[in-house]
């Protein structure tokens, strides 16, 4: 890139730069993670400087990398084309690392940016094979060089660490964006199918409906001059059905709200099976006023969240449960359990179901684990 090219991407990161996909889908605050790592460039001038290596020989090499070093590195990061011309950069990051080795072995911090590129570059299982070889060509360049086995263990050691710091930490990452891929998805599908299903009842109950009150709003209008009895028959009749009409859609209007729950239930069962968690569901067909549902269905989803950040759980059972005087929603896990110190999340739920004459209760599972148990009164 050059440098105008490089400044434009610093001030409007391309959406298909290695920024760009690392920053997509909630990840805004690694845009800086480029300039913050770049503190590192410290450990090029520690070692050399605490054993008072000469200036000529050592660090004037070395500060001579850094601007060529600066200049690929975030081209890296902010380059918007082909992925083998990041791998070009990446690579120049390497041949500038390898080359300093000969005088200065604290270039292991270029191979640990180098590291932390590659992952993100490559997948997973190439990447890891990758980091692996370049950290066993840099213990047999120090081998040639004719370095002590003691100055060997000690550059190589932290390499390999960040080495396989890196690879976990890039898999980490990309597992929680396909996470929150996943999620949007869900949510975007869901709504899909809400979308459909309500365009379908209002045809299939509206239709008809909507195509007798104009034919029998037209014969109406044919007999008005000529029987004006059987015109007022008519338009009684237009009414009748209006008032059906009517009637259908408040009908309608009710079947929307009774999905909130059941739409809940699906999308934190699918949020937890992307977590590898395995969930059982038991639910009874529930029909409740708008604002009660309410409360469960976003009692369910805080719990779900819960379940996935805080528990640590292999599995959970879901209840929905109709008592005939109010309907629960339990939430089981098998998790660390321990005690709960209620936050912002469990506070909230708490207020919200009282709001509605609902409570919840939080105890340990018999089974290990945590038991939430929310319920509204099925009258008020």
């Amino acid at each position: 890139m050059t440098p105008a090219a490089l400044l434009r991407a610093m001030k409007n990161p391309p959406p298909d730069s290695m920024i760009g996909h690392m920053t997509q889908d909630g990840g805004r605050p690694l845009r800086h993670m480029p300039w913050v790592m770049m503190i590192h460039l410290v450990w090029l001038f520690l070692w050399p400087l605490l054993a008072r290596e000469p200036f000529d020989t050592v660090i004037l090499p070395t500060l001579l990398t850094v601007p060529v070093f600066v200049w690929l590195h975030l081209s890296m990061y902010y380059y918007s084309g082909p992925m083998n011309i990041r791998l070009r950069y990446s690579a120049g990051v390497l041949l500038i690392a390898f080359s300093l080795a000969f005088v200065n072995l604290s270039t292991l911090a270029y191979f640990i940016f180098v590291f932390f590129s590659i992952v993100y570059l490559l997948p997973t299982r190439t990447s890891a094979i990758v980091v692996g070889a370049i950290n066993l060509l840099f213990i047999v360049q120090m081998i040639l060089l004719g370095h002590t086995m003691q100055t060997i263990v000690s550059v190589a050691a932290p390499g390999i660490i960040m080495g396989v710091v890196a690879v976990y930490t890039a898999r980490i990452h990309m597992a929680q964006m396909a996470l929150r891929k996943s999620n949007h998805e869900i949510t975007r599908l869901a709504t899909l199918a809400e979308r459909e299903r309500i365009g379908r009842d209002l045809h299939d109950s509206l239709g008809h409906t909507l195509s007798v009150v104009a034919l029998k709003s037209e014969l109406a209008r044919k007999l008005i001059d000529r029987d004006l009895d059987a015109a007022r028959s008519e338009i009684a009749e237009v009414e009748r059905v209006a008032r059906d009409a009517l009637s259908q859609v408040r009908s309608a209007i009710s079947g929307i709200r009774n999905t909130v729950l059941t739409t809940e239930l699906a999308a934190a069962t699918a949020l937890l099976e992307a977590q590898g968690v395995k969930v059982s569901c038991e639910a009874d067909a529930v029909k409740l006023p708008h604002d009660r549902e309410t409360a469960l269905a976003l009692s369910l989803r805080e719990a779900a969240t819960n379940v996935r950040r805080h528990s640590g759980a292999k599995g959970v059972t879901i209840r929905v449960k109709n008592d005939q005087r109010a309907v629960l929603v339990e939430v089981a896990d098998d998790g660390r359990g321990g005690r709960i110190v209620p936050g912002n999340g469990l506070n909230g739920m708490r207020e919200r179901l009282e709001s509605v004459g609902g409570s919840l209760q939080l105890v340990a599972n018999d089974a290990g684990g945590m038991l939430l148990r929310a319920s509204v009164p099925l009258a008020a």
